[in-house]
Formats: structure tokens, C-alpha cells, sequence
């Protein structure tokens, strides 16, 4: 194993599809040595990055992400890795997305400026990016981003999200979108990956076939299920092996 490309899954709760995509066998996972750090993202308030590394900063956190972890690390170091995959870690793109297209069918006052602004601070604001960039900024391993997916596409619940006028600017905003918040993860040193487009439906949700089992009774219309999983853990260990 010691000369295989070393990839870490690093994330919050929405890393389990990925970990069930490997244990249902949806991925061939060889010709990489993979391993798994995270934990259910309340725990994110009590981790941050010093030293090369991402720190909890008590103990009962560092126990919580050691017990999921097959080598029960405390603590994550980016020179452990060749290539570290941060998926979900609170990382959210869907609010700021609709934040600005709700902005730009308001009328003449969200300028491209101030758009960018919003996306732009909105991704570096949040926690799990952060600890990205702390890990990229150590220049020793490759640090990948897969934000949190779209919502599950439900039209009971979202219809009055997202309004007619909203939806008409999507094909070609949205795409815009993600342009700005990659080159901005490059000047951090992070490859920002855009959601598999083949898992989005009307352009800014997922495709109910990715929905975890139950979800409209559960009410749980973030995480997503191995399929989703298999997609972004192949993407992940294709570019570790690259």
C-alpha cells in the first residue's frame, strides 16, 4: 500500500454515501490507499486547522472522528496524503445560488459585482472551506472540494423557491456561478468540483434517484444516497490515481 496515491475522504455526514458506494462495491477502489475521516457535521463548530493539520479542539471530538476512522486518527495531517477530498463539510453552494438569482429577478440592483461578492464571501465564510484551505495551503497534498449537493428536487416543496423568472436565468447563471467560486478555490489552492451533471434535474436540484431511502418521510432532502456516493468517490480516486 505504501506505494499507492494516498486519498483521504474527509467530510461530514454527507461522506457516507461515498463509504456505502465502497462497501456495496459501486467503486473500484484499487490502485488507491483510501481512508476516511469526518463525522456528522455538528462537530465542524469544534474542529480547526494549525499546524498542518486539522485539530478538534477537545477530546470528545477527537474521540468522536478517531472512532470513524480505521487507523483512529485524532487528528488530520494534509503530509499523511497525496490527495485529500473534502465532500460536503458544510459546504454549501445551493442558498448562495438562490440568493443571487433571487437578487437578479428583483430588478437592476444586484450588480455582477456585488453577485460575485455574495458568492465569493458566502464559500470562504463557511467553516468546512476554511479547513480546505488551511490543508491546500501546506502545499503537500492535492485538496479536492465536492460541496453538499442540490436539494432533492420535490415540487410539493420547493415550488415557490424557485419562480418561473428564477428558473428562465439557471441554464446560463448557474454555470456562471461556479466558474466564479472555482477560480476563487484555485487562488486557495483548492480544485473545486461542480456537482456530476448527470445527478441534476432543473438545474439546481438532484434527481430523486440519488435521494436517500424515505426521504420525503423522513424530511430529509440533503443527503443522498450511494448512487450519488459511487459518482463522486469514482471522480475522487480517478484523479488520485492521475
Amino acid at each position: 500500500m505504501a506505494d499507492l496515491p494516498r486519498l483521504c475522504i474527509f467530510g461530514d455526514s454527507h461522506y457516507a454515501c461515498l463509504k456505502q458506494a465502497e462497501v456495496q462495491g459501486l467503486v473500484d477502489t484499487s490502485g488507491v490507499d483510501l481512508e476516511y475521516w469526518g463525522h456528522v457535521g455538528g462537530r465542524f463548530r469544534y474542529l480547526e486547522f494549525r499546524d498542518g493539520a486539522v485539530h478538534p479542539l477537545d477530546d470528545f471530538t477527537a474521540r468522536r472522528f478517531a472512532r470513524f476512522n480505521a487507523k483512529g486518527r485524532e487528528f488530520l495531517p494534509a503530509a499523511d496524503f497525496d490527495v485529500i477530498h473534502v465532500t460536503g463539510a458544510r459546504v454549501y453552494v445551493w442558498k448562495l445560488f438562490h440568493q443571487v438569482l433571487r437578487g437578479l429577478v428583483q430588478g437592476p440592483y444586484l450588480s455582477s459585482g456585488l453577485a460575485r461578492r455574495i458568492l465569493v464571501d458566502g464559500l470562504r465564510g463557511q467553516t468546512g472551506y476554511q479547513l480546505a484551505a488551511g490543508l491546500a495551503s501546506t502545499g503537500t497534498a492535492r485538496v479536492l472540494l465536492s460541496p453538499i449537493a442540490y436539494y432533492t428536487a420535490d415540487p410539493d416543496r420547493f415550488a415557490d423557491l424557485v419562480t418561473p423568472e428564477m428558473a428562465a436565468l439557471i441554464p446560463e447563471r448557474v454555470p456562471e456561478f461556479w466558474g466564479i467560486m472555482e477560480r476563487v478555490a484555485a487562488e486557495d489552492g483548492i480544485e473545486l468540483l461542480r456537482q456530476p451533471e448527470g445527478t441534476v434535474t432543473g438545474g439546481l436540484f438532484t434527481d430523486p434517484d440519488y435521494a436517500v431511502a424515505g426521504h420525503v418521510e423522513k424530511q430529509d432532502f440533503e443527503h443522498h444516497n450511494a448512487a450519488y456516493g459511487a459518482e463522486i468517490l469514482a471522480r475522487a480516486v480517478a484523479m488520485a490515481r492521475g
